[in-house]
């Protein structure tokens, strides 16, 4: 499989998982306007609202990490590395690359040690009913996951571009021109 076919299967999955995060946000967004309505209206909140809403932020936070990345949005100064010829702009990149993958997996694998020992135990959230914490803290290690795949991508298209001319703009792997 050439990594042009695999960066365009794996945006499929960063558009599945922009879309339920997206998803995510607008149910939460309804659930409050929901409740507000129904406790100034009825005088008769939902239970536990809050903290539903609490354990569906962090799937609207971690979900779109890796579709940020492969578009290029996540933060980066480059007074420096704007002079650099291109080549060491590359290296550079490739590093911060492997940096990414040891910060990332680093997280990725603590966050899942702390779901499973939630899972594990049956962890409730003290709430008006009942709600497994567990599930809030799934997130974090699957959008971990997302990311260290994302840059694992990233690195092999850097790589191979080491020898090859500077991408064009909009282009942040290089692959777009490639011939299919």
């Amino acid at each position: 499989m050439t990594l042009a076919l695999l960066d365009r299967k794996f945006q499929k999955v960063n558009d599945v998982l922009v879309v339920l995060s997206g998803t995510t946000l607008i149910c939460m967004a309804c659930m409050i306007t929901f409740d507000v309505i129904v406790r100034y209206v009825f005088n008769s909140p939902l239970p536990a609202s809050v903290e539903i809403t609490m354990l569906m932020e962090p799937y609207v936070v971690f979900l779109p990490f890796a579709y940020t990345l492969a578009k290029g949005g996540h933060v980066k100064v480059t007074v420096v590395t704007m002079l650099l010829p291109t080549w060491i702009k590359n290296i550079l990149d490739m590093l911060s690359s492997v940096l990414d993958l040891i910060f990332f997996g680093l997280l990725c694998y603590f966050s899942w040690l702390e779901f499973y020992e939630s899972y594990a135990c049956g962890e409730i959230m003290l709430a008006a009913i009942r709600l497994p914490w567990w599930s809030g803290k799934f997130a974090m290690p699957l959008g971990m996951f997302f990311i260290c795949l994302q840059v694992i991508l990233h690195l092999a298209i850097s790589a191979r571009q080491l020898g090859r001319p500077q991408a064009k703009d909009g282009d942040s792997y290089g692959i777009a021109q490639e011939k299919r």
